[in-house]
């Protein structure tokens, strides 16, 4: 179970840190029509998907509650363990602290984020191969030890009868 909740938490990280662009450039457009950030954050929620939405709900409900925007920005950085999600409370913090350019912030980051997501893919791409010739490479004793004993099975009796075999095999 926990192996299978630990891979169900990092498709879910996963599926955010893909959402997060886009939603960032919602923030975005929602800022430069003058929206406040709580309002622009409630905005951008309605239309999204979940699993982002369901976090960005649990942000608004925090602030219903009383917790301060900056407080609820951390506890999702918090709920979500991903770089990508720091550097957006990090952002939508310093932005909401000093009066900045909220959108053009968020603009930079969302694009920062998509650039990003592109290396990655291209990264996983470019390695995919070399993983897979280690495989194959890395079964390819065994196999050819199945086709030898299919093929050839008086010969390969002294390798799984006898000490000098097992020590062989033992090696591999």
């Amino acid at each position: 179970p926990r192996g299978v909740l630990r891979w169900l938490r990092k498709r879910r990280v996963e599926h955010i840190e893909q959402q997060l662009p886009d939603a960032l450039q919602m923030l975005a457009g929602t800022a430069r029509a003058g929206l406040s950030l709580p309002a622009a954050i409630r905005q951008v929620s309605a239309e999204l998907a979940a699993p982002l939405q369901q976090e960005l709900l649990l942000v608004q409900h925090e602030q219903r509650l009383g917790v301060s925007l900056d407080d609820a920005l951390e506890n999702l950085a918090r709920r979500i363990p991903a770089q990508p999600v720091k550097l957006m409370v990090s952002a939508m913090r310093i932005a909401n602290e000093t009066g900045g350019g909220l959108a053009e912030t968020l603009e930079r980051t969302a694009s920062t984020l998509r650039s990003q997501h592109a290396m990655e893919l291209k990264i996983r791409a470019l390695t995919a191969q070399g993983k897979l010739q280690a495989v194959v490479v890395g079964m390819l004793p065994l196999a050819l030890l199945l086709v030898l004993d299919r093929m050839e099975p008086e010969a390969m009796e002294f390798l799984w009868h006898s000490p000098p075999g097992w020590a062989t095999l033992a090696v591999l």
